[in-house]
Parts: structure tokens; sequence; C-alpha cells
């Protein structure tokens, strides 16, 4: 869940634009108007001048903005291959960016965020003056209701979850008795929406297909706001905020929200006062408490913070999910691999529940990790200097300058990954396998490290054994971020993408029409996601 609130690759995996612009758009009486401002558009952004001097002595990578608009992973891995451990700079569809190799970036993510800023490089890369993508003063507070009340508490969770998926499976998916061709990313769209929705909202909202809606498609909105402010100059775009009609439709998504919401906190506040009243479990609870008193009543920040969650996690999530799935269609011989694996854990119904049931799915983790990789960011460590740095290799970064680390490029390096353009989804469940192996010989060694206690979102860094792990964060593994901005909602995403796989593996096989590959992603500015319109088999599985 690269996250808003916290650190986020400078695009989240929102669905790709052309998918979801107004059909009406495109057709009608209207084409002629859409066709001539886009072409003014796309004169001003190509011809405005870069004033960016940010003064950082490293070579440039040259390629024109219109490759970056759509072949941006292809550009980080044929950069990355060519520089590799240097730093080096492009000039992408946002401006001038310094991108940092993972040999480097060790020395920068400790710094402080007066130093180097995780929170003003995304909020400058979201246009949050104009989209409101951005928690402010309650960043703090979300990040800390999602690391202690969400992560700390997932088992608990699990059961709801599992009943959600259910339901919409029962509802919505298809009844695959023989082999059904059926459109799975918008299904996990939705899937996810749900989930999600189960914990953040409660059963009371998160099935009303008016929640549904606007919890999906606040990001997607706010996406298109975003691409479309970036073809303005900054010193235009005071005035031409006002011809982004996707900012009003913000606008009306959050006090949509807050009416939706509003009931429903008037109605805890109250019952709150009754003695031996039992508090709801969700987001909507944890963040009435966590409010000082002078804004429990203020339900614009439940509504707008309820829709930052969405725009953070949904997306992505179930565009993960759908690589995943994309993934096994390929390869089937991983179907039977993961699916013993998961009988083993959840032999009964009573399993879901259980604290180390979706741990136990190391293989399945390994799995999901995989296809992360290759399908993942195409960057990461989004930061911008507010103080002058200087690196290690004699780099100097002024204030001012804007950081990525290239993902793409560093997931297909053969240093750290063998074979890297092979998918092999037991990659990291044997890494694992090793690594406990090495561990587990010297353990009986006193190290002078051993004495310091990690922080719970430190723990797969600095524990051998959750080096490996899908949630687990690196110098060479960033897609959830890196440092103390790491998304901290990863936990839980883990969590849903686990138990959406294992459920549809004990109940469903899956493959590719025949004569078809792989579905190809979708490429549009530095945003990297999964074919909406792919259609893959289902069969459903007969109890043995």
């Amino acid at each position: 869940m690269p996250s808003i609130i916290e650190d986020a690759s400078p695009r989240t995996n929102f669905t790709i634009v052309t998918d979801v612009l107004p059909s009406q758009v495109l057709s009608g009486s209207r084409l002629s108007y859409y066709v001539a401002f886009s072409a003014i558009l796309l004169c001003i952004w190509l011809f405005q001048p870069d004033k960016q001097k940010c003064g950082v002595s490293a070579p440039f990578y040259k390629a024109s903005r219109l490759k970056w608009m759509f072949s941006a992973d292809t550009l980080v891995k044929d950069s990355y291959a060519k520089f590799r451990d240097t730093v080096y700079q492009i000039k992408t569809t946002e401006g001038v960016r310094t991108i940092i190799p993972a040999s480097l970036v060790g020395e920068l993510k400790g710094l402080p965020e007066d130093t180097l800023s995780a929170r003003t490089a995304v909020r400058e890369a979201m246009l949050s003056e104009y989209t409101s993508l951005c928690a402010g003063q309650h960043t703090d507070t979300l990040s800390l209701l999602l690391k202690c009340k969400m992560t700390g508490q997932l088992a608990r969770m699990t059961p709801q979850l599992k009943e959600e998926l259910e339901y919409i499976l029962a509802t919505e998916f298809p009844e695959c008795e023989e082999w059904t061709p059926f459109k799975i990313q918008p299904f996990m769209i939705r899937t996810v929406a749900r989930l999600s929705g189960r914990i953040f909202v409660g059963p009371a909202l998160n099935r009303v297909e008016e929640w549904m809606d606007v919890s999906i498609n606040f990001a997607v909105t706010a996406f298109i706001a975003v691409i479309k402010l970036q073809f303005f100059p900054p010193w235009m775009r005071p005035a031409a905020q006002y011809l982004v009609s996707e900012l009003r439709t913000i606008r009306r998504d959050l006090e949509k929200a807050q009416a939706m919401l509003t009931p429903i906190v008037e109605e805890r506040i109250r019952d709150g006062e009754t003695p031996g009243y039992e508090k709801p479990d969700d987001f909507v609870q944890w963040l009435l408490d966590a409010l000082p008193e002078d804004q429990k009543r203020d339900y614009y920040i439940q509504g707008k913070l309820q829709l930052l969650l969405s725009a953070a996690s949904i997306h992505t999530t179930s565009n993960l999910t759908t690589d995943c799935i994309y993934d096994l269609a390929v390869h089937q011989d991983m179907q039977e691999i993961l699916r013993e694996e998961a009988r083993e854990v959840f032999e009964d119904d009573e399993a879901w529940g259980k604290k180390d049931s979706m741990g136990r799915l190391k293989k399945l983790d390994s799995f999901i990790k995989e296809s992360q990789r290759l399908s993942g960011n195409v960057t990461s460590f989004i930061r911008k200097v507010m103080k002058p740095v200087d690196l290690s290799d004699g780099t100097h970064l002024p204030a001012g300058t804007n950081l990525l680390a290239p993902m793409a490029g560093v997931a297909v390096d053969s240093r750290y990954y063998p074979d890297p353009e092979v998918f092999d989804g037991l990659r990291f469940w044997k890494l694992r396998q090793q690594q406990h192996s090495t561990s587990s010989s010297v353990s009986t060694t006193p190290t002078p490290s051993s004495s310091s206690t990690p922080l719970p979102d430190e723990q797969a860094t600095t524990n051998p054994t959750g080096k490996w792990q899908f949630t687990s964060i690196g110098d060479t593994a960033m897609n959830f971020g890196l440092g103390k901005h790491a998304c901290p909602g990863r936990f839980f995403a883990g969590c849903e993408i686990k138990m959406i796989l294992a459920y549809l593996l004990l109940n469903y096989d899956i493959k590719l029409k025949d004569g078809e590959g792989r579905p190809a992603p979708n490429m549009f500015m530095m945003t990297k996601s999964p074919s909406t319109t792919a259609e893959i088999l289902f069969r459903r599985r007969t109890c043995s």
C-alpha cells in the first residue's frame, strides 16, 4: 500500500487514465473541443522551458518527454543498465529528477525530515494544494493507527475479511462450473474496496454502492487531475485549476464522504455516553478515539481521511492481486504447490482466524513478492532535499533536488536477483530457507547488535529470517518505501492479498485462454498497472 499518508512512489498504481475517462468525452459534438484543448495543453507542456536548476553534478540520461509518458519502465531499466551504481539525472514528465542507486540510498534513508523530506516530495508530486491528496496535520495520527491498531490486530480482522470475500464471490463472481472467461481486474478493485471498507468504515457502509463508488473513484479522479495540471507550468496552475473539472469532482466526493459518515459518527458519539457501550472495531472508531475533543465532530476530517486511506490502498492492492492472478495463469505448475500449502494451513474454517495462519503461507508470500518484483513500481524512494547533502561518492545534492530510486532497474539487476528476467515463484522462499539455515548455524554466537530490539516495522530487515518476506523493506526492496516513511499499511495489504489468492486457489483452477500470453501491463507517466480488459479462465474445483 504505497501511501499518500507516508512514503510513496511518485505515482501510485492507479488504474490507467485512458480506461477511466468518461466515454462521452471521446465522442459526440464535444470531440473537437477536447481535441483542440488537448493539443494546446500538449504544446504548452512539450515546449515549456525547464527552469529547474538543481546544480547536481551528475550525468543526464536523455529521452523525450513523450517517451517518459508512455515508456517510463523501459527507460528506467535502460538508464539503470547504463549508469548502475552512479548517480544520474532524468528529465521526466514531472521535471528533472536525480536518480539514487541502491548502493547509495542507505546513506539517505535515515536522514531527518527537515534534511530530506518524503512528505514534501509526495505533497508536490500529488499537487496536494489543488487535489487535497494530503493528510496534513493528521499524517502522524493515521500512520500510528495503521501501525498499532491495524497491523497489531490482523488476526482478529481475518474472519471479517473472509466473510466479506465469500459474500462478493457469491454475488459478483461467475459460477465457473466449466472454464469461464472473466475480467478479473475490475472485480479485484471492487473486492479490495469491499474488504478494506469492512475494516475502514465497518459493515454499515462498506457494501453501500455510493460509498464503493466514491472510495474507488476518488483516487482515479485525483490522478487525472494531477496529469492535467502537470501539462501547465507551475506559474499557470493557480488559474488553470479552474479548467480541471476533476478538481470539482474531488470536492464533491469529499462532501459525499462527509455526508455518509456523519450519521455513523454522530451515533457513535451519542452511544459512547451510554454505560456498557461496546465500541465498534473499525477505523472510524479508532480515528474518533484518536482525534482531539474539538475535532471529533469535524465530519469533514473523517470523510477526507477515509478517502485518503482508500486512495492509498484500493488500487495498489487490487493491482498487485491482479498481477499475481495473471502470473498464476501463466505458471500453472505453481498453483498446486501453493494450493497444497494453503490446504495445510487452512485445515478447517477456524484456521483462518489463527494468529499465525497468514505468516505460515511462506510459499505464497514468495510468489506475491516475485510478482511484485517484476510488476511493481517503476521508481520509489521519492524525496526532496531540504538541506544540502554530500554522498560518499562525492556527489553534492543541493537543497531543492528531487530524488528517486530506479526500482524497475534494481528489480532486474543480476547482482541482487540471479536470472532476474525469469519468474521464479519460490525465489524468496528459497532465500528464506537458506537464510534460516545460515542463521541457525550461528544463532549460538552473540553479536554486538543482538542486544538491541528492533521496532516492529524494522524487524523484516533486521531479522535475518524475515529479510525476504513480502512486507520486508531494504535498499533493494523499496516497493513499500524505505526508512521511517515506509508504508505503514503494507502488512494489512499482504493479509488481504494472501487471503484472496489462497481462497481462489483452494476453490478454482486458473489458466489463460489458449494461445494467449500474459496480459501486457499499461504504462502511463510513471504508473504501471495490469490490463483492465484481459480475460482469465476460471473453473470451480470439486471437493475430493
